[in-house]
């Protein structure tokens, strides 16, 4: 078999998505001639093989997010931009972006490289993939690649420069400049480039002449989670990351708004939230004494704990970034549309990824964060369908968007 490096930051038992993407390819490989070997972060330096299906190798890192992230109690680290950061958030932000770069894990580049084209070498290893962010990951490839000559694959889950996450962390004028550059490195120094929506693949053809790109979207890796029973409770869920970008304000309005005139609903609706979500969005409704009544928080739920809660759901909330950059496809989509359940989808920007997956799976239509009239019809047109125990629930072929 040939063997195949695939260098990713983040591994299991990593909580959130950031390694479901190549977990879910890791069975693909083996069926197709390539051993896979993984190489992530860990507290301690680690080589061992994993259930016979992949080699795992754990390399300790020193990252300043993570000492910053304990010591302001943040979520930072994980995404959870807010607007209420203080100042020193707001510096650190501005000084990761403009000094750190790629970014901060920056200073596990050296010791991973030293390491790595060792152990390359001596395991005859003959392919690099890289997968970020952390774009560091591709530093990584890309010094390999000039030491080594050996072919390189660098795979972008998300934007690099044109990233609305590092853009709000205002990077200086010359510091865009250096990402830019950074960014224009990987991608025509790579022997090949893969990202996970059209948007970017529109994005990056622009700068790679040669052409060597291709879009692999990412997909599920639940089981379709269907619930014939009727719950006790109407609820709306949301799982995955609350930032600024995604802020659910007017919604939460509007459930309030129900909630105060219409007692049928209060007695039987809940709203859970499931990940990391920013102060200000739950303060919002923890201080809120209508909403707080019927809200629920989870901030870590494990797989089974994620299929039950959406199985007894009525409907699930997807919120995209509010944008006008577009260049990201949200990984939950593809465990909502799984679990066959109808979704409320709010962006107030056109999105051809996200708009396509929901017309061809049947749900409704995107509408804007600030449509209070369409927000209120679909909850409403829910709940009847709730109390009539008429919940449709969605069929359409999930191959493709199944690892």
């Amino acid at each position: 078999m040939k063997k195949v490096l695939i260098i990713s930051y983040y591994w299991l038992p990593e909580k959130g998505v950031g390694h479901k993407r190549w977990l879910g390819f890791i069975e693909h490989f083996k069926s197709n001639g390539y051993e896979p070997i993984i190489f992530t972060k860990g507290n301690t330096n680690s080589v061992t093989k994993v259930k016979n299906s992949y080699t795992l190798i754990r390399k300790k890192i020193f990252d300043p997010s993570i000492i910053f992230s304990k010591i302001f109690k943040s979520d930072y680290n994980r995404g959870v931009i807010d607007n209420s950061n203080s100042i020193f958030i707001s510096f650190f932000s501005w000084l990761r972006s403009s000094f750190f770069i790629p970014d901060s894990r920056i200073f596990w580049v050296r010791p991973s490289v030293k390491y790595l084209k060792q152990y390359i070498k001596e395991n005859n290893i003959e392919i690099v993939l890289t997968t970020g962010p952390p774009h560091s990951m591709h530093l990584i490839g890309l010094k390999l690649k000039k030491i080594l000559n050996i072919k390189w694959i660098a795979d972008f889950r998300d934007p690099y420069s044109n990233w609305d996450i590092l853009l709000n962390m205002r990077p200086s004028y010359f510091s865009k400049i250096k990402h830019k550059n950074y960014e224009n490195l990987f991608l025509n120094n790579a022997n090949h480039v893969i990202v996970t929506n059209s948007m970017l693949l529109k994005e990056f053809s622009f700068h790679m002449p040669n052409n060597n790109i291709t879009c692999i979207p990412n997909g599920s890796l639940l089981p379709e989670t269907v619930s014939s029973s009727k719950n006790d409770y109407f609820v709306i869920s949301h799982f995955g990351l609350i930032n600024k970008f995604r802020n659910p304000k007017v919604f939460l309005d509007v459930i309030k708004n129900i909630l105060e005139n219409n007692n049928e609903f209060k007695l039987k609706f809940k709203l859970i939230f499931c990940g990391p979500v920013n102060v200000s969005t739950l303060n919002y409704i923890k201080k809120d004494q209508i909403l707080s009544q019927s809200f629920e928080y989870h901030k870590h739920v494990d797989e089974d704990q994620m299929i039950n809660i959406m199985s007894n759901s009525s409907l699930l909330l997807l919120l995209l970034n509010n944008t006008e950059i577009q260049n990201t496809t949200p990984f939950k989509i593809y465990d909502y549309i799984i679990s066959n359940k109808p979704l409320i989808t709010l962006g107030s920007y056109n999105n051809n990824d996200v708009d396509s997956l929901l017309e061809k799976h049947k749900r409704k239509k995107r509408i804007s964060y600030d449509d209070h009239q369409s927000i209120k019809k679909i909850i409403l047109n829910s709940f009847s369908n709730y109390n009539k125990n008429k919940e449709y629930l969605y069929s359409s072929d999930k191959s493709e968007i199944q690892f």
